[in-house]
């Protein structure tokens, strides 16, 4: 399990350290809570029966926390989203109906 990026995060009212990790079966991330409360949780997106995505945790067990959580995840990933693109000046050698 090789862990992709580390952040953090604050989750009610305390910093928290979320790791990512790359599994063959998709992306989980641990969170380890600076809150002695609570134990480090492991959550990733799944699908229910409509293909509808939501957050749960590994194992199964702490939904809300994941729910929660996962939503402040989610959140920081989209506000840090870095896009890379790459083009190409290459033209096909056969003429396109738009030349």
């Amino acid at each position: 399990m090789s862990v992709i990026k580390q952040f953090d995060i604050v989750y009610d009212g305390a910093p928290a350290t979320v790791t990512e990790h790359d599994l063959k079966s998709g992306r989980v991330f641990r969170i380890e809570f600076s809150k002695r409360a609570l134990l480090p949780l492991i959550i990733t997106v799944a699908h229910d029966e409509d293909d509808k995505k939501f957050w749960t945790s590994i194992p199964e067990g702490r939904q809300a926390l994941a729910e929660e959580v996962g939503k402040l995840v989610a959140s920081y990933l989209r506000s840090n989203i870095q896009i890379c693109v790459t083009t190409t000046d290459k033209k096909s050698p056969v003429p396109s109906l738009f030349d």
